[in-house]
């Protein structure tokens, strides 16, 4: 029997929607100061990753080991602690790590500069190999709005918020005033 490929569904995309997660190794004694620098991302502002348009979501998380039952015979142990880097974006994972490891260079110079084999500097086409080199498959991977990009989420948000303020005012307003405010703000 021939196996189909084109029917092997890709456990990371849900729609339009893809999830990527990384799976780097940190080097020893590099643990607390790769913590510093996620906790002051984003300290004057929005944390990088709202540079990207087409992140939904993403974080960096760091695992210091496997969490295992006491009474399993043989604990898997990770051997070092690993930085975990996963988001939800819109479209193509290909076009995002090149937008990631370009506009972001900055942050992804002291952020992967603590994992073993990560290039130096940790940024461009070098970054972009050693995450793929790391990535692994999600799973399991469910989008709520499989079809819904971060504009559009943008977009709903912002009229929600406008519809908002107009129910505020809506006791102030007369019907005409009321109507014509209500069809500004749904258009």
């Amino acid at each position: 029997m021939l196996l189909d490929l084109a029917s092997i569904r890709d456990p990371n995309r849900a729609g339009q929607a893809y999830a990527l997660t990384f799976l780097c190794p940190i080097m020893p004694g590099h643990e607390d100061l790769l913590r510093d620098e996620l906790e002051h991302l984003g300290a004057d502002g929005p944390g990088p990753l709202a540079r990207l348009p087409r992140t939904h979501f993403g974080r960096w998380v760091i695992c210091p080991d496997f969490v295992t039952d006491p009474a399993q015979p043989h604990p898997d142990s990770l051997g070092c602690e690993y930085l975990i880097f996963t988001c939800c974006i819109d479209g193509d994972p290909d076009s995002y790590l090149d937008a990631l490891c370009t506009e972001l260079a900055p942050e992804t110079r002291r952020i992967w500069r603590h994992c073993i084999n990560a290039p130096d500097p940790a940024e461009g086409p070098a970054l972009k190999a050693y995450l793929q080199h790391n990535q692994i498959r999600t799973g399991l991977f469910y989008s709520a709005y499989p079809t819904t990009t971060v504009p559009d989420v943008r977009r709903v948000l912002g009229q929600r918020s406008a519809l908002r303020r107009l129910a505020v005012d809506a006791p102030d307003l007369s019907p005409a005033e009321l109507q014509q405010r209500f069809l500004a703000e749904v258009r």
